[in-house]
């Protein structure tokens, strides 16, 4: 339950608050990134922690202590040939009551008849105001693929010719 004051008063953690989120955010950067939107959240209010925020960072510390059994797992079974980069985009629509902006989530996975191997994940505020969901997706879009989807596809290729042994690979140690 909240409360005018609890969105006022400071909050009880706020000491402490920069210390638990990072670390929070460091193992969703590793291997949750069920709880990257979660992190991401607290993590905008650091500097102007209240009471609001104890009880948010209560309810995602006992998400992580109840959870706890959520792993991430990747497995491979392909020849190199065989596997594709996928990459998947979401996103919100207007999520962000203060500034109506979108929220983007995207995972780049290795992906194969029996390959399954996420490289990259994140979830990210929208740096500008949609006006409906479609502009909102096609922003998230534009942005993972700008930032992740081209420079993994132009390492990926790289990868591949290394592999298949087309193309000798650089020895930048020599």
């Amino acid at each position: 339950e909240v409360n005018a004051a609890d969105l006022e008063t400071k909050g009880n953690l706020a000491a402490e608050a920069a210390s638990i989120v990072l670390k929070a955010l460091y193992t969703a950067r590793m291997n949750r990134p069920d709880i990257y939107y979660a992190v991401n959240a607290l993590a905008r209010d650091v500097t102007r922690w209240t009471r609001v925020c104890d009880k948010r960072l209560y309810r995602f510390i006992c998400y992580l202590h109840h959870m706890s059994h959520l792993v991430l797992t990747c497995f491979i079974g392909d020849a190199v040939e065989d596997l594709k980069l996928a990459l998947y985009s979401d996103a919100s629509f207007a999520d962000d009551l203060s500034t109506s902006k979108s929220n983007t989530g995207a995972v780049l996975s290795l992906v194969g008849p029996n390959t399954c191997v996420p490289l990259t994940w994140l979830c990210k505020k929208q740096g500008c105001v949609s006006h409906s969901s479609t502009e909102a997706e096609i922003v998230g879009l534009d942005n993972m693929l700008r930032m992740e989807g081209i420079p993994a596809l132009n390492l990926w290729a790289q990868i591949v010719d290394v592999v298949k042994g087309t193309r000798p690979p650089n020895n930048v140690c020599s």
